[in-house]
């Protein structure tokens, strides 16, 4: 199931706890009016907190096997310092400023469980951030390292934190994270990452990018 579906799904309910709450809070012939406040309240709020799980659920993209999610390219600018452009499949592009000599992106994950995945509930992922890294520790430990949000902030409340700290009695979802292993930043290399069951892996797309591995390594 897409998650244009579960957005579906979640944005429904939030309707549905909405209408409630306001037929609640307005009917005149209800006689407890203290109890008529409390559950009209309580069919808001919970309206309130299905609207933002809705658009939270939202910014998270299908995982169909493994999949390409970002190609990256690398201009020098200056030692030790590269423009990186991060290409989406959606047509999106970003350039960061990253410093230091490795490369490392990151990636949240929500992975549906039990009954939700029977039903065709598919893990999601997001980007979550580019980071710079030194190689030499001095220059690690002495250096103010690049790191670069990916995606904007979940709204109201962060979606995958939440889910992380449920996963002890919550079964049915759980939150993991990705990362692919720092390579490294060369002018005019190319790579792509793609997320699959074993996280990000990260290859080379050019000549330039395989020569950068193999002086690395």
């Amino acid at each position: 199931m897409g998650y244009d579906w579960i957005t579906g799904i979640v944005v429904l309910v939030s309707v549905i706890f909405l209408v409630s709450g306001v037929i609640t809070l307005f009917r005149k012939d209800w006689f407890l009016n203290w109890l008529r406040g409390t559950l009209g309240m309580f069919f808001v709020l919970f309206s309130v907190f299905f609207g933002l799980l809705a658009v939270n659920v939202f910014s998270y993209q299908q995982m169909k096997n493994e999949q390409s999610v970002a190609t990256l390219s690398f201009e020098r600018v200056d030692k030790q310092l590269y423009d990186v452009t991060v290409s989406q499949p959606s047509g999106r592009e970003m350039r960061y400023e990253v410093r230091g000599d490795l490369w490392q992106i990151d990636a949240r994950v929500i992975k549906w469980e039990g009954v939700l995945s029977a039903i065709g509930f598919t893990t999601g992922y997001k980007l979550d951030r580019l980071q710079g890294r030194f190689i030499t520790l001095e220059q690690e430990r002495s250096t103010k390292r690049t790191v670069y949000a990916l995606s904007e902030p979940d709204v109201g409340f962060d979606l995958w934190s939440a889910i992380k700290s449920s996963s002890g009695w919550l079964p049915i979802v759980d939150a993991a994270y990705g990362s692919a292993t720092f390579l490294p930043m060369a002018d005019g290399a190319i790579f792509s990452v793609s997320i699959g069951n074993a996280g990000l892996v990260a290859r080379p797309l050019n000549d330039r990018a395989d020569l950068a591995l193999e002086e690395w390594e």
